[in-house]
């Protein structure tokens, strides 16, 4: 099984069964196992998609 980053779903709250608490709303990586495939596959939570990195500013140096 991989890691994968995921977050509830607008307006819910999903409960981790191995952390004993709520996911936090940003998201959190978790072991894509049965019950996060079921969550996944409900809607009731999603992957985050992580931001690509920006391209730095080019500095002049003279």
């Amino acid at each position: 099984m991989h890691t994968e980053t995921l977050k509830p779903a607008r307006g819910l709250r999903v409960r981790d069964p191995l952390r004993d608490r709520h996911l936090h709303h940003d998201g959190e990586p978790v072991t894509l196992d049965g019950y996060w495939r079921r969550r996944l596959r409900d809607g009731d939570v999603e992957r985050v998609r992580s931001q690509p990195a920006r391209p730095q500013a080019k500095r002049d140096e003279e």
